[in-house]
Protein backbone atom coordinates (compact mmCIF):
# COMPACT_ATOMS: atom_id res chain seq x y z
CA UNK A 1 0.00 0.00 0.00
CA UNK A 2 1.44 3.63 -0.91
CA UNK A 3 1.92 5.68 2.16
CA UNK A 4 -0.54 8.96 1.39
CA UNK A 5 1.28 12.46 0.22
CA UNK A 6 -0.19 15.19 3.01
CA UNK A 7 -1.48 18.03 1.26
CA UNK A 8 1.37 20.88 1.26
CA UNK A 9 0.11 24.26 2.95
CA UNK A 10 1.73 27.95 3.52
CA UNK A 11 0.85 29.01 6.96
CA UNK A 12 0.99 33.11 7.67
CA UNK A 13 0.68 35.22 10.78
CA UNK A 14 -2.09 37.61 10.58
CA UNK A 15 -0.82 40.86 13.07
CA UNK A 16 2.05 42.76 11.04
CA UNK A 17 2.03 40.14 8.23
CA UNK A 18 -1.14 39.94 6.58
CA UNK A 19 -2.42 43.31 8.49
CA UNK A 20 0.06 46.18 9.51
CA UNK A 21 -1.61 46.96 13.14
CA UNK A 22 1.39 49.49 14.08
CA UNK A 23 -1.60 51.98 14.43
CA UNK A 24 -3.72 50.22 16.77
CA UNK A 25 -0.71 49.20 18.73
CA UNK A 26 -0.24 52.77 19.17
CA UNK A 27 -3.72 53.61 20.27
CA UNK A 28 -3.56 50.44 22.35
CA UNK A 29 -0.03 51.38 24.45
CA UNK A 30 -0.76 55.51 24.35
CA UNK A 31 -3.22 55.34 27.55
CA UNK A 32 -0.05 53.13 28.99
CA UNK A 33 2.88 55.38 29.05
CA UNK A 34 5.13 53.09 27.46
CA UNK A 35 6.60 52.66 24.39
CA UNK A 36 6.67 48.71 24.96
CA UNK A 37 4.32 46.15 26.86
CA UNK A 38 7.36 44.35 27.80
CA UNK A 39 7.84 47.37 30.54
CA UNK A 40 4.46 47.31 31.94
CA UNK A 41 3.98 44.54 34.98
CA UNK A 42 2.10 41.67 34.13
CA UNK A 43 -1.00 42.73 35.07
CA UNK A 44 -0.93 45.48 33.11
CA UNK A 45 0.42 43.49 30.34
CA UNK A 46 -2.58 41.65 30.22
CA UNK A 47 -4.55 44.89 30.26
CA UNK A 48 -2.79 46.15 27.10
CA UNK A 49 -3.50 43.07 25.59
CA UNK A 50 -7.27 43.38 26.22
CA UNK A 51 -6.94 46.44 24.29
CA UNK A 52 -4.63 45.77 21.58
CA UNK A 53 -7.59 43.19 20.49
CA UNK A 54 -10.40 45.22 20.74
CA UNK A 55 -12.07 44.69 17.95
CA UNK A 56 -13.33 48.38 17.84
CA UNK A 57 -9.58 49.02 17.18
CA UNK A 58 -9.20 45.92 13.85
CA UNK A 59 -10.51 49.06 11.44
CA UNK A 60 -7.15 51.05 12.49
CA UNK A 61 -5.05 47.96 10.85
CA UNK A 62 -4.14 48.20 7.06
CA UNK A 63 -4.11 45.47 4.65
CA UNK A 64 -0.28 44.74 3.41
CA UNK A 65 -0.66 44.13 0.02
CA UNK A 66 2.61 42.23 -0.53
CA UNK A 67 1.87 39.75 1.62
CA UNK A 68 -2.02 39.28 0.21
CA UNK A 69 -0.44 39.30 -3.75
CA UNK A 70 2.20 35.95 -1.55
CA UNK A 71 -0.64 34.36 -0.49
CA UNK A 72 -3.02 34.80 -3.61
CA UNK A 73 0.43 32.90 -5.46
CA UNK A 74 0.53 30.54 -2.73
CA UNK A 75 -2.93 29.33 -3.62
CA UNK A 76 -2.34 29.49 -7.33
CA UNK A 77 0.48 27.36 -6.72
CA UNK A 78 -2.23 24.49 -5.20
CA UNK A 79 -1.06 24.99 -1.45
CA UNK A 80 -3.65 25.41 1.29
CA UNK A 81 -3.63 29.03 3.26
CA UNK A 82 -3.23 28.22 7.33
CA UNK A 83 -3.43 31.68 9.15
CA UNK A 84 -2.60 31.14 12.21
CA UNK A 85 -3.06 33.96 15.24
CA UNK A 86 -2.56 34.99 18.82
CA UNK A 87 -5.83 36.48 18.51
CA UNK A 88 -8.15 34.80 20.91
CA UNK A 89 -10.99 32.59 19.68
CA UNK A 90 -13.69 34.57 21.05
CA UNK A 91 -12.90 37.16 18.47
CA UNK A 92 -12.82 34.66 15.65
CA UNK A 93 -16.05 36.28 13.97
CA UNK A 94 -14.53 39.41 13.86
CA UNK A 95 -11.46 38.89 12.46
CA UNK A 96 -13.36 36.60 9.72
CA UNK A 97 -15.33 39.72 8.71
CA UNK A 98 -11.44 41.88 9.04
CA UNK A 99 -10.17 39.20 6.48
CA UNK A 100 -13.41 39.17 4.19
CA UNK A 101 -13.50 42.94 4.20
CA UNK A 102 -9.58 42.87 3.13
CA UNK A 103 -10.24 40.09 0.81
CA UNK A 104 -7.55 37.84 2.23
CA UNK A 105 -7.61 34.15 0.92
CA UNK A 106 -7.68 31.55 3.52
CA UNK A 107 -8.63 27.67 3.97
CA UNK A 108 -8.12 27.22 8.02
CA UNK A 109 -7.86 29.57 10.27
CA UNK A 110 -5.86 28.66 13.70
CA UNK A 111 -6.69 31.17 16.87
CA UNK A 112 -5.38 31.11 20.09
CA UNK A 113 -7.50 29.46 23.09
CA UNK A 114 -9.55 31.81 25.48
CA UNK A 115 -7.77 32.42 28.55
CA UNK A 116 -4.10 31.67 27.25
CA UNK A 117 -1.53 33.25 28.05
CA UNK A 118 1.59 31.69 26.25
CA UNK A 119 4.36 33.73 23.96
CA UNK A 120 3.40 33.33 20.48
CA UNK A 121 7.12 31.31 20.02
CA UNK A 122 5.30 28.85 22.55
CA UNK A 123 1.74 28.65 21.51
CA UNK A 124 2.02 28.40 17.51
CA UNK A 125 4.26 25.47 16.97
CA UNK A 126 2.12 23.30 19.35
CA UNK A 127 -0.46 24.34 17.54
CA UNK A 128 0.89 23.27 14.14
CA UNK A 129 1.35 19.94 15.42
CA UNK A 130 -2.37 19.08 14.46
CA UNK A 131 -2.08 20.50 11.13
CA UNK A 132 -2.94 17.68 8.30
CA UNK A 133 -0.36 18.83 6.28
CA UNK A 134 3.24 19.68 5.14
CA UNK A 135 4.15 23.27 6.35
CA UNK A 136 6.16 24.28 3.07
CA UNK A 137 6.21 28.28 4.17
CA UNK A 138 5.87 29.51 7.37
CA UNK A 139 4.98 33.62 7.36
CA UNK A 140 5.46 35.42 10.65
CA UNK A 141 6.88 39.02 12.23
CA UNK A 142 8.38 37.32 15.07
CA UNK A 143 11.83 35.88 14.78
CA UNK A 144 11.44 33.92 17.65
CA UNK A 145 8.55 31.81 16.36
CA UNK A 146 10.17 31.09 13.55
CA UNK A 147 12.96 29.76 15.10
CA UNK A 148 10.26 27.66 17.00
CA UNK A 149 8.61 26.56 13.07
CA UNK A 150 11.85 25.54 12.22
CA UNK A 151 11.98 23.00 14.99
CA UNK A 152 9.21 21.47 14.01
CA UNK A 153 9.25 21.59 9.97
CA UNK A 154 12.68 21.84 9.14
CA UNK A 155 12.05 21.75 5.62
CA UNK A 156 9.58 25.14 5.22
CA UNK A 157 10.37 28.26 3.67
CA UNK A 158 11.03 30.46 6.61
CA UNK A 159 9.37 34.20 6.44
CA UNK A 160 10.57 36.95 8.15
CA UNK A 161 7.68 39.48 6.99
CA UNK A 162 7.66 43.30 8.65
CA UNK A 163 4.36 45.80 8.93
CA UNK A 164 5.79 47.74 6.05
CA UNK A 165 5.24 44.84 3.31
CA UNK A 166 9.22 43.78 3.48
CA UNK A 167 10.47 40.49 4.46
CA UNK A 168 13.77 38.75 4.61
CA UNK A 169 13.90 34.66 3.69
CA UNK A 170 15.17 33.07 7.53
CA UNK A 171 17.76 30.48 7.23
Amino acid sequence: MEAEIPEKCAVFDIDNTIFDSRRRFHVAISQFNVSSPRELPLETRRMFWERFLDPQLFSLDVPISRTIEMMLAAKRRGLRLVLITGRYERLRRETELQLLQAGVPYDDLIMRPDGNFQKDAELKPSLLRSLDCEIVEYHDDDLDTLIEVRKISPKALLFLHRPDGSFEIIS
